[in-house]
C-alpha cells in the first residue's frame, strides 16, 4: 500500500520527478548587484574597486585558490569567459604578464549565492526547508539567517523574487538582472 500524500504548500518546491528540482548552492548564479561585505579579503576589495564586485566574485568562484598567469593581452586572458572585455582588460593592464594568486573567498562566494535562496524563503516562494537544502545548512540556521539577518534583502534579489512566475518555482527561472 503506497504511503498518504504529504502536506505541502501550494507550488512548494520539490525533487520529485516532473517537478522543479532543488538547485545545489554552487549551481546558483552571483548576483549582480552584489556588494563586498563580510568574506571579502583586502586583494578581493582591491580587486572590485578596479572590475567590479560581481566580476570580482565570478572570478574567485572559478579561479579561487589557484595561481593564475595574467597576460598583458586581454584578448588572452583566463578571465575572459568570466568577465568583460573591459574587466578583462583592466586586470591586464594592472596585473601584466605577472602570476597572481585568486583568493579563495569560499565564504563570500556562499553568502553572495544564498541571498537568493533567503529572499525567497523570505518572499514564501520556498520553506525554510527547502532553503536549508539548497544551502546546505541546518533548518534552525535558515531561519535564523532569514529571520534574524539582513542577508537577501538588498531591493533587486527581492524584486526578482517577486518576478517569479507563479508555477515558476525554481530559482534557475530568475530573470537576469537588468
Amino acid at each position: 500500500m503506497a504511503p498518504p500524500p504529504t502536506t505541502r504548500p501550494p507550488g512548494a518546491v520539490t525533487r520529485r520527478k516532473g517537478k522543479a528540482k532543488l538547485p545545489k548552492l554552487y549551481e546558483l548564479p552571483i548576483p549582480a548587484d552584489i556588494r563586498p561585505g563580510p568574506g571579502w579579503t583586502e586583494q578581493m576589495r582591491e580587486m572590485a574597486d578596479h572590475i567590479g564586485a560581481h566580476a570580482t566574485l565570478s572570478i574567485v568562484a572559478q579561479f579561487g585558490g589557484q595561481e593564475v598567469y595574467v597576460p598583458r593581452d586581454a584578448a588572452a586572458s583566463p578571465f575572459g569567459d568570466i568577465v568583460d572585455q573591459d574587466a578583462a582588460a583592466t586586470l591586464a593592464r594592472i596585473y601584466c604578464g605577472n602570476k597572481i594568486t585568486v583568493p579563495v573567498g569560499r565564504a563570500a562566494v556562499d553568502r553572495a549565492r544564498r541571498a537568493v535562496v533567503i529572499a525567497a524563503v523570505r518572499a514564501h516562494r520556498m520553506s525554510v526547508a527547502e532553503g536549508a537544502k539548497v544551502v546546505g545548512t541546518s533548518r534552525t540556521y535558515m531561519s535564523h539567517l532569514v529571520n534574524q539577518t539582513d542577508e537577501g534583502q538588498g531591493g533587486d534579489v527581492a524584486t526578482r523574487i517577486d518576478q517569479l512566475e507563479p508555477t515558476q518555482r525554481d530559482l534557475f527561472s530568475l530573470p537576469p538582472p537588468k
